[in-house]
């Protein structure tokens, strides 16, 4: 289901998330559709892993053909840089259906059932040929996702002996389980309206249904029409039945609205993690779910006024500043985590940072952010700079830190300020040009302090405002 979870989510994961609609193929449509099926690994893919922002050369080998190929034959993709070309990490391994053709013309089309996994309804469509093909048939995956802290939303697996259970016309009823790798099928249904039920194992939640064939419908239930000699599928996406909720009070146990609340991992993240957070409502109460089972730090990141300028203060559960004193959440499935209350310090002692932060020209970054952040102690403070460069921020007494300052610029600026110098980290459009930083120990206020970016400023960044 690899292809419509990355279209469905609008996520760049492992496929791409180019903005699609309409009737989805099943694995029967798709095989009667494309000229070119297989099963095949990806050999090689430059850059790896891709991008949406970037061009990939992908060779692919095809280890097991069903439909215009030979085994051990060699293809080589040229996908573009653009969200609705896919993308591929070398050692993959997927059902591709694909246009085209040799000697250089291979296409992955877009807005269409491409990619399947490879343990899936695909593949036991297709080992099942020429029979599979005959009379109609109505399938599905039962899969287990995770939001991943290091690939954002991904497939763990299929799940086994799930009891699925089938209606139709007439007061037809079937039962099914799904097989080893959370696939179920039928065949020679007539044709008419389906609606497809799930028993969902215990500790598990259904995030939701996704429909494949011939005349979806989906509303308050998984149902499809199937038409003569037709195929369909209804999937379902489960993930982990957990949840975590609480609120965000003032020191006097007032609660705050609009607060942000993160779900950290403890064990981290990676730069394509999947975020969990969520912001408080009027009575300061926050919640998340579905969230891998794992140990969790919440962090806060509460408001601080200073003059015309506020920043974002790190605030850890129960209510510290500082990361080593923070109680961490152990988040186990169908186990809810409630009544978590993180209170604001009720007396902290804080002093100024201010100054401004300036291109190599002498010209003020407006719009730029700065931040004091002391990595031993997990704390950060991070406010944005006004018009003519200004920034003021209030820091907790006692630390010892850094203060940066960062500029995001569009990808497609770069072409016209040439004079940029951008760092390697990159976040979807944007890139980023770094200050240098400047050491601080938060022992007196420190005012007047300069920021100072490596390139000069660029009439093209930022675009004007229009009135």
């Amino acid at each position: 289901m690899l292809w419509r979870i990355a279209l469905l989510t609008v996520l760049a994961t492992r496929a791409w998330a180019c903005s699609c609609g309409g009737n989805w193929p099943s694995a029967k449509q798709a095989w009667q559709n494309q000229p070119f099926v297989f099963l095949g690994t990806v050999e090689n893919a430059d850059p790896d892993p891709g991008s949406m922002f970037h061009e990939q050369t992908v060779r692919i080998r095809v280890d097991e053909a069903f439909k215009g190929m030979f085994n051990g034959e060699t293809i080589v993709l040229h996908q573009g840089g653009n969200d609705c070309d896919a993308k591929f990490r070398t050692g993959q391994r997927s059902v591709f259906y694909l246009d085209g053709g040799p000697p250089n013309n291979w296409r992955v089309p877009s807005c269409t059932r491409a990619l399947a996994e490879p343990d899936g309804d695909d593949v036991l469509f297709l080992r099942g040929l020429p029979d599979s093909a005959k009379g109609t048939r109505l399938s599905g995956e039962v899969e287990l996702y995770e939001d991943s802290r290091t690939q954002a939303f991904r497939r763990v697996g299929g799940i086994p002996d799930v009891n699925v259970k089938i209606t139709g016309p007439e007061g037809f009823t079937r039962q099914v389980k799904t097989n080893s790798t959370g696939v179920y099928e039928v065949f020679g249904l007539p044709p008419g309206r389906y609606s497809v039920h799930i028993d969902v194992p215990k500790d598990l939640k259904l995030d939701f249904p996704v429909a494949s064939g011939s005349s979806v419908v989906l509303h308050d239930e998984a149902a499809i029409q199937i038409a003569p000699n037709g195929g369909a599928s209804i999937d379902f996406v489960l993930q982990a039945d957990t949840r975590v909720s609480g609120r965000m009070l003032d020191s006097t146990g007032k609660p705050l609205a609009d607060i942000c609340i993160d779900l950290e991992p403890i064990e981290g993240s990676g730069e394509n993690g999947a975020y969990f957070f969520d912001c408080t409502n009027r009575r300061g109460a926050f919640a998340m779910e579905m969230m891998p089972p794992g140990t969790y730090l919440l962090v806060a990141r509460d408001p601080i006024k200073f003059g015309a300028q506020k920043s974002e203060s790190t605030l850890y559960y129960p209510g510290v500043r500082d990361r080593v004193q923070a109680t961490a959440v152990l988040v186990e499935p169908g186990k809810y985590t409630k009544n978590l209350d993180i209170r604001l310090p009720s007396a902290e002692q804080r002093f100024t940072i201010s100054g401004r932060f300036l291109y190599a020209d002498g010209v003020p970054v407006a719009n730029g952010t700065v931040t004091f952040a002391s990595q031993a102690h997990g704390y950060s403070e991070r406010t944005g700079t006004s018009s003519d460069g200004y920034f003021g921020l209030r820091v907790v007494t006692g630390l010892q830190g850094e203060l940066t300052g960062t500029m995001g610029v569009m990808r497609p600026i770069l072409r016209s300020c040439p004079d940029f110098h951008v760092s390697p980290k990159e976040a979807g459009l944007f890139r980023f040009m770094d200050a240098d930083p400047i050491p601080l120990k938060i022992d007196s206020d420190h005012p007047g302090l300069e920021l100072k970016l490596s390139s000069p400023s660029c009439k093209f960044w930022p675009p004007p405002r229009h009135q």
